[in-house]
């Protein structure tokens, strides 16, 4: 192994400089031993040197090459024999007596155990050294092995660093090359997919032949599915590299609940089954989530309820957690349900209620897996619980929910006129700022703010923004 594989591999991690944790070990092995010098070496062959990881004590002439030849190492023998090396006076040992270094630099006596690589094999020695004769203690001999145990662990753990932020790197890497390539291909393939619905509905309204119009009808319907996956797959790119669009603002959360009934009963009515919700008003909350977000989850649960469902009702239930520190939406069906296994894997990318019925369904098999990922970038959690035959029970749990501030400074703000909030581009009042300057303005909050001067933990909407004053307030 030369000098340039020994940095590759973190065994020549600072070897040029003063590596502080293994430093610090070799102080401790010198001041506990009472020894004038104490190395950490790793044993280079190619390069037929020794090379000081960390060193206490070297004689002037080594502090700048941090080596010596192997030609004048006591280390070596360590390395090889994989075992400890005590001798009292080198001068005198039969095996040692002609190594150079006696001379050289006035090493007599030297105690070394050995240091261990990336694989677990001796690649070195942690030795302290004297310059006259000494008998090293059995306690001296004790304490020299654990600290070269340490060393052993801090060298695994600064590999396991150094590989950590390589895997973190490629991951990243890969992440973001999917995302290009699958926003790329999202961009060319919807364009022949529009121009394929297009003209399928053009073919479809000019056709009297029932044959052709079944044709066309599977057209329109694969065209859509293809439509919806590559949609499906843009998504979970944009979340692999937390690109995904998250806002936060404030919304009556009943109101959000019973618009997504409202889309889906003619669903549920053409079925012959019904869809109720029972979502009481929470008191003194309100909510700050991406309500669009949290919009297309509850519509796509509830829109996949009714289609695995053939009997009986779908039931959208609003709650709160028994501290009230979060809210819960929990939807509900009589359907098909599911058996344990399939609950387990059921959040995983292309994984359905089953494969049958989810290709009957259109489904994509990203669809669970996204919502998950959706709630998770919300900050709260989703569970499924049923059984097969019994119905599926979906629950969303979202610790956002936050106290309104107190009816005394509710009063106090509506005395005032902050009870919404000035566009600085326009003068327009408004409760929701965020969604104003993106439709109107095209521009992002960070821009807005930016060109504003504003703090960047400015909220953009007044729910909010009447909260953090309020905050300011107690605090005066």
């Amino acid at each position: 192994m030369n000098y340039d594989a020994l940095v590759s591999s973190g065994l020549g991690l600072s070897l040029a400089g003063s590596e502080i944790r293994f430093d610090k070990i070799t102080h401790l092995a010198s001041r506990l031993l009472g020894a004038p010098v104490s190395l950490l070496t790793v044993i280079d062959d190619p390069s037929d040197r020794q090379l000081f990881k960390s060193a206490v004590g070297l004689p002037d002439k080594l502090r700048e090459p941090r080596s010596t030849p192997l030609s004048h190492s006591f280390c070596k023998h360590v390395r090889d024999s994989g075992s400890l090396l005590h001798l009292v006076d080198a001068r005198e040992h039969p095996l040692h007596m002609h190594n150079p270094a006696i001379d050289a630099f006035g090493i007599i006596s030297y105690l070394g155990v050995p240091f261990h690589g990336e694989r677990g094999k001796p690649q070195g020695a942690l030795c302290c050294i004297d310059h006259r004769p000494r008998e090293w203690t059995e306690q001296e001999v004790k304490l020299l092995k654990q600290l070269a145990s340490i060393a052993d662990d801090q060298f695994y753990l600064d590999i396991a660093v150094r590989d950590r932020a390589r895997a973190k790197l490629l991951a990243e890497k890969a992440a973001l090359t999917r995302e290009s390539f699958l926003s790329h291909a999202n961009h060319e393939v919807r364009t022949p997919l529009s121009a394929i619905f297009g003209a399928a509905r053009l073919l479809k309204a000019t056709s009297v032949d029932d044959k052709t119009k079944s044709l066309v009808e599977a057209i329109e319907r694969n065209t859509s599915r293809l439509q919806a996956l590559t949609e499906d797959l843009v998504r979970i790119a944009e979340m692999d590299t937390a690109t995904a669009a998250i806002t936060v603002e404030s919304f009556d959360l009943v109101e959000v609940i019973e618009d997504v009934l409202a889309r889906n009963r003619d669903a549920a009515h053409a079925k012959g089954i019904a869809l109720t919700s029972n979502c009481r008003t929470i008191d003194n909350m309100i909510f700050l989530f991406d309500v669009a977000i949290l919009t297309n989850v509850v519509d796509q649960l509830v829109s996949n309820a009714i289609q695995f469902t053939d009997v009986g009702e779908v039931r959208v239930t609003l709650g709160t957690t028994p501290k009230v520190e979060a809210v819960t939406i929990r939807v509900s069906d009589t359907g098909v349900g599911m058996g344990p296994d399939l609950q387990a894997r059921l959040f995983d990318e292309f994984e359905g209620y089953d494969p049958r019925t989810a290709r009957e369904g259109g489904g994509t098999g990203l669809g669970m897996s996204i919502i998950k990922r959706e709630i998770e970038l919300l900050g709260g959690t989703i569970s499924v619980s049923g059984d097969r035959g019994a119905g599926t029970h979906f629950t969303i749990c979202l610790p956002t929910a936050r106290s309104v501030v107190d009816s005394e400074l509710m009063e106090d703000e509506e005395e005032s006129d902050h009870r919404h909030i000035t566009c600085l581009e326009c003068g327009e009042k408004l409760n929701i700022l965020r969604r104003h300057i993106s439709q109107m303005h095209d521009m992002t909050p960070e821009a807005y703010r930016a060109k504003w001067g504003l703090p960047q933990d400015f909220e953009l909407s007044s729910p909010a923004y009447r909260s953090l004053r309020g905050a300011v307030k107690d605090r005066e």
